[in-house]
C-alpha cells in the first residue's frame, strides 16, 4: 500500500470502504488497492472530448497534471478525443468519455437535448458554479435543465468579428471596415477574381457559423442572407477556421472571418494584422465545458472542472499561442494575469459589449439545416455566385449601373432559394429550417437530396440574375 493512498481530506467513510474491499478480496489471496474517484492506483486517467485545438489540450494537460489538484486525485493523463460535433454522439454512446469542453453553446446545447450532459448540482459543482457570473453582456455563462439544475457552464469567452491584414487593404486602397455591413459593399469585389474576404464553409466551422447566424438574425432572416451572398461572392471559402484565420495572416486576403482569440493570435504573430469587433453588430458567447451523463469518474471530472474555473485554471488561457479570454475576472489577478493589461481592457470592452439580441434557442432549432443549407448555396455554387456579383461589382464600377439597381439585382442573387419539399415548393425560410431541421440530422439520404435541390437552385438563380443583368446592359 503506498503511503499517498488515503491523503488528508478524503471521506472517512470511502477510506472505510477501500480496506474492506481490500480485505475481502485479500481473503481470496489478490490485493487490489481501489483508488475511490473511480478507478485503480496509482494513476488516474481523464477523457476530454473537445473541439479545442492542439495548442489548448497542451497548455491544460501540462498545467493541470502539475496542479495540487491533480495530484490530490491521482490523475496523470489526460487523454483528449478530436472530433467534429457531428460525431459527439457516437462517440459519447461508445464510452469512456468523461469531459465535454469546447465548440460553442449550439453544440452544447444540442449534446443536452441529446441526454449527454450530467446536472452539475452536487456540492462541490455548486461552489464551482458559483464563481461564474450568469451572465456577461446579456450572454448566459451558464444553461440550464428542464429542472433548474446548471448542464453546462462557460469555461471562456468570446466574441467574433474580422481580422484585417492592413498591408493587403493599403496595397489595395481598401479601407478598414468596422462591420459586416461594409463588408457587403461592392468596393470587396472591386478585385475579382482575387479574392479579398475569407469566410470558412459553414459545416467545418462553428465559430464561422456563429458569425452568419449573427448576421441572419441582426439584420433579419432574408437580408441578413443576401448581405452572406454579397460577402461570398467577394470572397475564397476554406474548410475550416484556421485555414480561414490563416489566409489573413498569410496576406492572401485582407479580412478574414475570426473567433476573438484567432484573433488575438494573429495580431501578436504579425504586425500588419488587427482584430475588430464590429460595431454594434456582434455578440458575446460563453464557450462551454460539461460532464459526460454517469460517467464512472464523476469525481476526477468534477476536479478537472474546478480546476479549469480556478483562477490558476483561467490563466491558462494567456499561454502563448492560447490567447483566450477568460470568463473569470480574478484570471486577471495572477501573476501572469497582471501582465495581460491589454486583454484586460479588451475584457472589460467585451463586459460592456452592445450587440445582436442573440437567441440561442433558434439556433439550436435550425443549426443542421442552416450549416448545410450555407454550404449549398455558397459552398457548393460559389463559381457562379462569383461570377454574377463581378459581373454586378463591374458593371457598377464602370458606372453602366446604379448603386440601387445593383443592390436590385443583389437581392436577386442573394434571396433565399426555393427547393421541392413533399411535392411542393418551399423557400428556405426560418420556419422551413425550424421543419425540416430533425430530418438533416438523422436521414443523410434526405440531407443529400435537399444540398443537391439548394445548389441547383442558387446556380439557377445566380446564372438568371446575371442573364438579368446582361439583357439590361445590351439594352
Amino acid at each position: 500500500m503506498t503511503t499517498g493512498e488515503f491523503e488528508t481530506g478524503r471521506n472517512m467513510t470511502q477510506i472505510i470502504v477501500a480496506i474492506a474491499i481490500i480485505g475481502i478480496v485479500g481473503v481470496a489471496g489478490v490485493v487490489i488497492i481501489l483508488n475511490p474517484f473511480g478507478g485503480t492506483e496509482p494513476g488516474q486517467t481523464l477523457t476530454v472530448l473537445t473541439r479545442h485545438d492542439v495548442a489548448i489540450m497542451t497548455a491544460y494537460e501540462t498545467a493541470f497534471l502539475a496542479s495540487d489538484i491533480a495530484a490530490e486525485y491521482h490523475i496523470t493523463d489526460i487523454v483528449w478525443k478530436s472530433q467534429d460535433g457531428g460525431f459527439w454522439d457516437d462517440v459519447i454512446a461508445a464510452g469512456g468519455v468523461d469531459v465535454l469542453w469546447g465548440g460553442g453553446p449550439t453544440l452544447f446545447d444540442q449534446m443536452q437535448r441529446d441526454g449527454n450532459l450530467e446536472a452539475l448540482n452536487s456540492t462541490k459543482m455548486l461552489e464551482i458554479l458559483d464563481r461564474v457570473p450568469d451572465e456577461i453582456a446579456g450572454a448566459d455563462m451558464k444553461r440550464e435543465d428542464a429542472n433548474s439544475d446548471v448542464v453546462w457552464v462557460a469555461a471562456a469567452i468570446s466574441t467574433f468579428g474580422f481580422t484585417v491584414n492592413h498591408a493587403f487593404l493599403d496595397a489595395n486602397s481598401l479601407p478598414t471596415p468596422n462591420n459586416w455591413t461594409h463588408l457587403a459593399q461592392p468596393l470587396w469585389g472591386s478585385l475579382l477574381p482575387t479574392a479579398t474576404i475569407a469566410m470558412g464553409n459553414a459545416p467545418k466551422t462553428t465559430s464561422n457559423t456563429r458569425i452568419y447566424e449573427i448576421i441572419t438574425q441582426g439584420m433579419g432572416w432574408t437580408n441578413g442572407w443576401i448581405t452572406l451572398a454579397r460577402m461570398a461572392g467577394s470572397a475564397r471559402l476554406y474548410q475550416g477556421s484556421v485555414e480561414t484565420q490563416a489566409a489573413v495572416e498569410n496576406q492572401e486576403v485582407g479580412v478574414a472571418m475570426s473567433i476573438d482569440f484567432y484573433g488575438y493570435s494573429t495580431q501578436a504573430n504579425n504586425p500588419d494584422c488587427e482584430y475588430i469587433l464590429p460595431e454594434n453588430e456582434s455578440i458575446v458567447n460563453g464557450d462551454p465545458i460539461a460532464i459526460v451523463k454517469d460517467t464512472p469518474k464523476m469525481a476526477l471530472a468534477e476536479a478537472f472542472l474546478d480546476y479549469v474555473l480556478s483562477a490558476e485554471g483561467q490563466a491558462v488561457w494567456f499561454t502563448p499561442g492560447v490567447n483566450r479570454m477568460p470568463v473569470l475576472e480574478s484570471a486577471f489577478q495572477t501573476p501572469v494575469g497582471l501582465t495581460k493589461a491589454d486583454l484586460y481592457e479588451f475584457f472589460n470592452q467585451t463586459k460592456s459589449n452592445v450587440g445582436v439580441d442573440f437567441n440561442d434557442t433558434l439556433s439550436l432549432e435550425i443549426n443542421t439545416a442552416f450549416t448545410a443549407y450555407f454550404e449549398a448555396v455558397f459552398n457548393d455554387a460559389h463559381d457562379n455566385l462569383v461570377l454574377c456579383w463581378d459581373a454586378l461589382v463591374t458593371a457598377y464600377f464602370d458606372t453602366h449601373i446604379t448603386l440601387e439597381q445593383l443592390n436590385t439585382w443583389a437581392i436577386m442573387m442573394g434571396t433565399p432559394v426555393n427547393a421541392t419539399y413533399e411535392s411542393t415548393s418551399r423557400q428556405f425560410t426560418v420556419d422551413f429550417a425550424r421543419v425540416i431541421n430533425n430530418d438533416m440530422i438523422y436521414d443523410s439520404g434526405f440531407y443529400y437530396d435537399m444540398q443537391t435541390a439548394w445548389t441547383a437552385a442558387a446556380n439557377a438563380q445566380y446564372l438568371a440574375t446575371l442573364a438579368d443583368l446582361n439583357a439590361f446592359l445590351s439594352a
